[in-house]
């Protein structure tokens, strides 16, 4: 008790001694609360979503475009428009536009085919055509000359393959022109036929297939039609009536008495076909149809098919 007022007296005797006093009376605490007065946040107003814009502020930020005094805008010179952008969703939707390959200039026109060989075009007046063909049952080979505008000379052979072989003349006559579309006439074409073997040791053989004997007469109607332009195809048809002599006629029954010298026979070859021209003066031909015969020992029907080509001279 005596010592804490011996050492308060002491401390008043003593300059400074109480603000020593006091400061260690208020010396802080162990653990002082710290001071978070700096983390407190500003309180700042947030702009709005859809605030109408401060238009003066950004206008008077440097490089803005200030207006004379005294001048007009209007003269002053204006950027041009640019024209709205077209949004595109989907690229299929927009329809995409090739650009088109310039055209060739067009040539003179092609001359035309006009030589005919199976038809009943003519060749004319001093001109020639040659035909081959190959096929079913026979082959053949024919050539044409014009003596007339309209009339034709026909030389042939036809041969079913060494078995048969026959010799054919004859004509044409072009009755009606259609001009370069169509034609009709008739003709007519005989012939004599040689044999390998004699009638006496044939059964079914080359007579048999052809349908030919000894002497041949076919007369009858031709006529053909030309598809499209001049170099279009042309299709013609062929209707004969084929008369057969027999000079080998043998009797085929018993006790049947001596054969005629002479038998006759018919038949009706019909031909349909096309000629393509491949050139002015050249085409290929096409030909089926069949032959109807009457003959008891012929076949009642023989097809017939062939290709071939024709020229012009």
């Amino acid at each position: 008790m005596v010592s804490a007022r011996l050492i308060s007296l002491l401390l008043l005797a003593v300059p400074g001694a109480p603000a020593l006093a006091q400061s260690s009376a208020e010396s802080p605490a162990r653990n002082p609360t710290p001071d978070e007065s700096w983390a407190a946040p500003a309180e700042v107003e947030a702009p709005r979503r859809n605030g109408r814009p401060d238009d003066a502020s950004w206008e008077d930020f440097p490089g803005a475009t200030a207006v004379p005094a005294g001048q007009d805008a209007a003269a002053l010179p204006q950027l041009p428009e640019v024209p709205p952008l077209i949004p595109v969703e989907d690229d299929d939707a927009v329809p995409r536009v090739r650009p088109r390959a310039p055209r060739r200039p067009e040539g003179p026109p092609l001359p035309p085919n006009r030589v005919s060989l199976l038809g009943a075009r003519t060749v004319g007046q001093g001109g020639i055509a040659a035909g081959l063909s190959l096929g079913f049952p026979t082959m053949s080979a024919r050539v044409a000359v014009g003596l007339l505008p309209r009339v034709d000379a026909i030389v042939g052979v036809e041969s079913l393959y060494g078995l048969m072989n026959e010799v054919r003349v004859g004509g044409r006559w072009m009755v009606l022109d259609g001009g370069p579309r169509w034609s009709l006439g008739v003709a007519v074409e005989g012939g004599h036929a040689f044999f390998l073997r004699p009638a006496s040791v044939e059964e079914r053989g080359a007579r048999y297939i052809s349908g030919r004997r000894n002497w041949n007469v076919l007369p009858g109607v031709v006529g053909n039609l030309q598809l499209g332009r001049s170099r279009g195809t042309r299709l013609y048809m062929d209707l004969r009536y084929h008369l057969s002599l027999d000079t080998e006629a043998i009797q085929r029954t018993p006790l049947g008495g001596l054969p005629p010298s002479v038998v006759t026979g018919s038949a009706f070859p019909l031909r349909f076909g096309a000629e393509v021209p491949l050139s002015e003066k050249t085409s290929y031909s096409v030909t089926v149809g069949g032959d109807l015969r009457t003959r008891p020992e012929d076949a009642d029907f023989m097809p017939v098919i062939a290709v071939g080509i024709v020229t012009g001279f």
